[in-house]
């Protein structure tokens, strides 16, 4: 994340720290912490618990920050779940989403101490993530923007935490180069990829989840393993498609 110096985002983060308003970083802060290496952007994106949505959108509104109604870029914004404001003089999105349409429990989030931020921050460990994106991958019809935004997300932590992403040369080596590899070569990179797959595999056995979300975690195994395809886990009917209770984004 960026260094915030506009003051009235500033000032709105103050007095979000002063009523203590509970803030949670999500998204792009929070993909960007659990390894997945995006632009570092200004865009504030935090979960809120319901209870306190209410008094952070009028300390929000009464600082002068409004909807321009500008292009959705988040996922959240897609899902149309929250609220969202934009500083005129820079022209950067708060978005605020109720913590409700995660499944997201206090219990399972960490407190950080931002150096950027005057307020407290908290945020979500991977397992209470995987299980967070599981859940709105799964109340989401097959083939919806936020479906497909949530997959790519997931896949992205996972790969870049887990395995390793880096290629040498000028462009990443495709199966008609590997065909040119000599048996030993390619035998040094299976023996790589399996251990990468052991090693993910036993941590993801290890996660610290909760009694409610302790079911993403076999569920977990299986698409890190390929035994599942992120396109083929579950999904609502668009007619019926059940979201928890959470604002529209405005």
């Amino acid at each position: 994340m960026e260094h915030i110096t506009d003051g009235r985002v500033l000032n709105v983060l103050r007095k979000f720290s002063d009523s203590k308003i509970t803030l949670v970083e999500w998204e792009t802060p929070l993909l960007q912490r659990l390894g997945y290496p995006l632009a570092p952007q200004s865009d504030l994106l935090f979960l809120i618990p319901d209870e306190q949505i209410k008094d952070a959108r009028h300390i929000a509104e009464a600082a002068g920050l409004q909807n321009d109604n500008k292009t959705s870029s988040y996922m959240s914004e897609h899902a149309r779940k929250g609220c969202r404001y934009v500083n005129g003089e820079s022209g950067h999105k708060l978005i605020m989403v109720p913590i409700s349409w995660t499944g997201i429990q206090q219990k399972e989030l960490v407190a950080i101490n931002s150096p950027i931020l005057p307020c407290q921050l908290w945020t979500v460990p991977i397992p209470a993530f995987c299980a967070a994106y599981l859940r709105i991958i799964m109340q989401e019809h097959a083939g919806s923007t936020v479906r497909l935004m949530a997959n790519a997300d997931l896949a992205s932590v996972i790969g870049y935490s887990m395995f390793d992403m880096s290629y040498e040369g000028d462009y990443m080596p495709t199966p008609e180069d590997l065909e040119h590899l000599d048996a030993a070569e390619k035998e040094r990179m299976a023996e790589k990829d399996a251990l990468e797959m052991e090693n993910a595999l036993s941590s993801i056995k290890q996660w610290q989840f909760t009694e409610e979300t302790e079911w993403a975690r076999d569920m977990m195994l299986q698409l890190v393993s390929g035994k599942l395809s992120y396109d083929d886990l579950p999904a609502s009917r668009p007619a019926f498609c059940m979201k928890p209770e959470a604002e529209s984004i405005r």
